[in-house]
């Protein structure tokens, strides 16, 4: 078997030695380092990797430079792997691959036990005021009184109303956290079967403005595309009940920022934020030190670790393929229908 592990020349290495081994203990491992090199220089490399190689596994969220002949080069490929964030749009002909049958892997769902758990820790740092409280003892003070936030929800998780908006990968773990705090999940995802709901434990709502009026604490889980832009409106934040939580952490862009910023002014949500947009936001910015927000910089899945786990686990879905195997992050041209916006019918009840 013929591997090649293509990496760019640029920024952290996330090529682990335990992916690269896996990949060895099979044949022979090149990698490659695409240098500072002209886009055409670029594309003639990596087409010549995908004539000559088993499989190709590209270090993650580097995208290589392509056209659509590009494809038609592929004469034995058998496996293409990396971590793109079901960004194929534009460099990625899945018509051609899936031609030519060749199997393509996206280790970005990889990353969805980090995200979740983030996640989990941000509505229990939201739901008791930890960060506040730390602040306090910093500044050399202590509490006055019973420490308690009256305006908003607050004390244990357990029990709790939860919504999901979204019942993708991160939310789905998501809800398997909550499982031993024993909270009413409920969940809104137009493009999941009711199976999928009862296998995770969560009651379905009607829509998106009924899921936020019955939560206690919303948990945005919905990935950015042309048809999620902005679909959590103002209509569903402020479905929300005064004083409730909310929790982000895919992007900002489903988010329509000046609703939720509204209601975070007036004191009416508390809100865990680690997306924003832009991104950095504004160094004066409001929210960077308002008490009703928690912002973190984009940390939630961003973290060397996370994408060092993403390239071991494209390496051993490579080796799951080329032996006759089912990967478990296989991406298909549904995965591209539903990033690049183009599902638009819903499953049926």
């Amino acid at each position: 078997m013929r591997f090649a592990v293509l990496e760019p020349a640029k920024g952290a290495r996330v090529v682990t030695q335990e992916g690269l081994a896996l990949l060895e203990a099979q044949g022979r491992v090149q990698v490659v380092t695409l240098e500072a090199e002209s886009r055409a220089e670029g594309i003639a490399r990596f087409g010549e990797l995908v004539r000559t190689c088993d499989a190709v596994v590209i270090s993650p969220w580097f995208i290589p430079p392509t056209t659509r002949e590009t494809w038609s080069q592929a004469a034995g490929l058998k496996v293409l792997a990396g971590t793109f964030d079901n960004r194929f749009a534009g460099w990625m002909d899945f018509a051609e691959l899936d031609r030519r049958g060749v199997v393509v892997i996206d280790t970005s769902r990889s990353m969805t036990p980090s995200v979740a758990e983030f996640a989990l820790a941000m509505t229990l740092n939201l739901i008791r005021n930890i960060p506040a409280a730390i602040e306090i003892v910093r500044r050399g003070e202590w509490k006055r009184e019973s420490w308690a936030n009256p305006e908003f929800v607050f004390g244990d998780l357990t029990g709790r109303n939860v919504g999901l908006a979204g019942l993708g990968s991160i939310n789905r773990r998501y809800a398997e956290l909550l499982e031993p705090f024993k909270c009413t999940v409920r969940g809104y995802d137009p493009f999941v079967g009711r199976e999928v709901f009862a296998r995770y434990g969560v009651l379905p709502a009607r829509s998106l403005v009924e899921l936020a009026s019955s939560s206690e604490i919303l948990v945005i889980g919905i990935p950015p595309t042309p048809a999620t832009l902005g679909i959590i409106n103002a209509a569903v934040i402020d479905a929300l009940p005064k004083g409730a939580l909310l929790v982000l952490v895919t992007r900002m862009a489903v988010v329509e920022q000046e609703a939720l910023w509204r209601r975070v002014r007036a004191g009416e949500l508390m809100a865990a934020v680690d997306v924003f947009a832009p991104e950095p936001p504004p160094a004066d910015a409001f929210f960077r030190k308002h008490p009703c927000v928690l912002p973190t910089p984009h940390i939630a899945g961003d973290a060397t670790y996370c994408h060092r786990r993403c390239f071991t686990d494209a390496c051993r879905d490579v080796i799951t393929v080329l032996n006759g195997g089912e990967p478990r992050f296989r991406a298909t041209a549904w995965d591209d229908d539903c990033y690049q916006g183009r599902l638009t019918t819903p499953v049926a009840d």
